[in-house]
């Protein structure tokens, strides 16, 4: 199967790999959503037991097997099954504490306050070792200067994504995303958006989840807040209008050039190339409707900083675009709003 994927579902608009069940309309309740999930199944905890006494057995031309005869419970680890097929899902310590299937709707409901929560998609991946649900949020948002073929702004409507493993690698958690989780590989998008950004809660395998609903609930109202607060920005920096005096005076901190006899002719050369570059995203198709604006300049900015920008290798260019913090970002946006203010 792509991307590790097993079971599962989306609503509408099938996912890349089309190997889920797809559905016409949102799933009434969990129940029904994880039944499309193909998740009616659940994990379970069983002992593990190592040898502790063997015995000689004598096999063909006097071979001679040592083989168990006696066993005892190993007590600090303990093994997760899935009940339907026992299959093993991974060894985990004897304080893990699954967080069942049947839970992770209530979890999710209890969050957000709703019984009407509209999954967009739920299922599992590496024969149940990791399993999610993805929620999506009535509460649409437009970026500044996204507007559509009719003219009117283009609304984005975000996803609350429950991320649970089964086989000790990791907490359950509750990430508010952009990304539409479908496999592997998504999960793993969407679980590194919100160790890079920290919009994410997380319920340790250790205890009971619905014991900590309103630490969530606290967390999941600041997460939106601040999601709210950048559309504001966003909206501030719309409608300041710029000009090529402004792209100078940013250049000149954003991609900054050493006096002159301190560098080479190449490091300085590459500068140059550098700020072209940047210029040719700002007036760019992906800024058409934001390049007079210091909007613009922060768009233009991620984009050189994620895609322009020289790499070392695969690893650095994946780590700054999607695992890590990018600090040179939030330095992009100090820097613009210094200016403006200026």
């Amino acid at each position: 199967m792509p991307a590790y994927f097993e079971t599962g579902f989306c609503v509408r608009e099938p996912s890349w790999h089309g190997q889920e069940t797809l559905l016409a309309d949102y799933p009434a309740d969990w129940n029904e959503a994880r039944v499309a999930a193909g998740l009616t199944w659940e994990p379970k905890i069983v002992p593990v037991y190592r040898a502790k006494e063997w015995a000689p057995v004598i096999g063909e031309g006097d071979d001679i097997t040592m083989v168990p005869t006696a066993y005892e419970e190993v007590t600090t680890n303990r093994l997760v099954e899935r009940d339907d097929t026992g299959a093993t899902l991974g060894v985990v310590s004897d304080q893990f504490s699954l967080i069942s299937h049947a839970e992770m709707g209530e979890v999710v409901e209890a969050v957000l306050g709703e019984a009407n929560v509209k999954y967009e998609s739920a299922g599992s991946v590496k024969g149940g070792q990791t399993v999610w649900a993805l929620v999506r949020l009535d509460e649409p948002y437009s970026t500044p200067g996204d507007i559509g073929p009719d003219g009117e702004p283009v609304e984005t409507y975000p996803f609350l994504a429950m991320l649970n493993s089964h086989n000790g690698a990791g907490a359950m958690k509750l990430v508010l995303t952009q990304v539409r989780v479908v496999c592997w590989n998504t999960v793993q998008a969407a679980d590194a958006e919100g160790d890079r950004h920290g919009r994410q809660f997380s319920f340790r395998h250790v205890g009971k989840p619905m014991e900590r609903i309103e630490d969530a609930k606290t967390a999941l109202m600041g997460l939106r807040e601040d999601a709210t607060r950048w559309t504001q920005i966003a909206s501030e920096l719309y409608g300041v209008p710029i000009d090529d005096e402004f792209v100078n005076h940013y250049l000149s901190e954003f991609i900054p050039e050493p006096p002159a006899g301190i560098v080479s002719d190449r490091v300085r050369a590459n500068i140059a190339t550098d700020r072209a570059n940047f210029r040719q995203l700002l007036a760019g198709p992906t800024n058409e409707r934001l390049s007079g604006t210091a909007l613009g300049v922060f768009n233009a900015s991620v984009e050189f900083l994620d895609h322009v920008r020289g790499y070392r290798n695969q690893d650095t260019y994946l780590n700054r675009t999607m695992l890590r913090a990018e600090p040179m970002k939030a330095k992009s946006l100090t820097l613009i709003r210094e200016l403006v203010t200026a």
